[in-house]
């Protein structure tokens, strides 16, 4: 069985999706109270995907990531990168997505489980 995943803190705050026809961010709390429906990032265009992306990193607690060559990059480093779609950018925005589909599945099976666990009571 699966459970929703745990998200804390300034996570929370973070954008899990982006309605492209009401240009809305969609998040955790809203998702799960059942306010608004999961948007797959397939639906997205690379622009919309980015912009979702970008605010991610915008809202989220600040850090510093530091690649192989040994170069370290601030969170306001990465977003500049992304929006330059530097190679850097692009790795940046590819892992955070992938993170992100793999978190939006685990979401909807969770939701899934629970609404026919309810079901299967009545």
């Amino acid at each position: 069985m699966s459970s929703l995943p745990e998200i804390t803190g300034a996570d929370r705050k973070k954008p899990l999706c982006y309605d492209p026809k009401r240009k809305k961010f969609i998040y955790f709390d809203d998702i799960v109270a059942k306010k608004e429906k999961i948007v797959p990032l397939e639906k997205l265009n690379d622009e919309e995907l980015k912009k979702l992306i970008v605010e991610r990193n915008r809202v989220g607690p600040d850090y510093t990531v530091q690649v192989l060559s040994g170069e370290k990059y601030s969170r306001d480093d990465v977003i500049r990168e992304i929006l330059r779609q530097s190679e850097f950018g692009k790795m940046s925005l590819r892992a955070e997505a992938d993170y992100l589909s793999d978190l939006l599945e685990q979401i909807s099976r969770a939701l899934q489980e629970k609404k026919l666990k309810r079901t299967d009571i009545g």
